[in-house]
């Protein structure tokens, strides 16, 4: 008479054919997710974050034209680390930077106590020579001289000058 095997001894019988079809099943990969399609999918979705970062920073970065024809950067000092004050005023009254600006320093605007609306008649304290670049983005920039010479000045602080086009 014959005797079945327990399932215990089927089992441990079947173990290593179990364990290789695992391991074969394991290396054996779908023709969607070959060496090709993974580098051409990656290429992509890499090219696409790309070009959405390049044209999104150049949104961010560039201001806005209707800034850019009404908006003047005013500096209390000859550097870019000093704090501007803008001067909002409509595209007719920026085309004369050096005079917005030139409001602010007689009437000591750069103090924010001194911060009221000033008559452009009133102001009396003297204004130094002033020089306009322009920011990277786009926005006018004024500072003053201070000793320094006008030519060379915007480039030297790595600025384009206002009046190149």
């Amino acid at each position: 008479m014959t005797t079945l095997p327990s399932d215990l001894d089927v089992a441990r019988q079947l173990s290593f054919v179990r364990a290789s079809v695992i391991e074969a099943t394991q290396h054996v990969r779908s023709p969607k997710r070959s060496t090709r399609y993974r580098t051409t999918r990656n290429l992509i979705i890499a090219g696409a974050a790309i070009a959405a970062l390049t044209g999104g920073g150049i949104i961010v970065f560039r201001a806005a034209q209707e800034t850019i024809d009404t908006t003047v950067e005013c500096y209390h000092e000859p550097t870019l680390d000093s704090v501007p004050v803008g001067v909002a005023g409509d595209p007719i009254s920026v085309q004369d930077p050096l005079g917005l600006c030139g409001l602010l320093w007689r009437n000591d605007l750069f103090d924010p106590a001194n911060n009221n609306d000033p008559d452009p008649n009133d102001g009396t304290l003297p204004v130094p020579p002033l020089v306009a670049c322009v920011l990277d983005n786009g926005v006018t920039a004024v500072f003053p001289l201070e000793g320094a010479s006008e030519e060379g000045f915007c480039e030297a602080i790595g600025l384009a000058d206002w009046g190149s086009d």
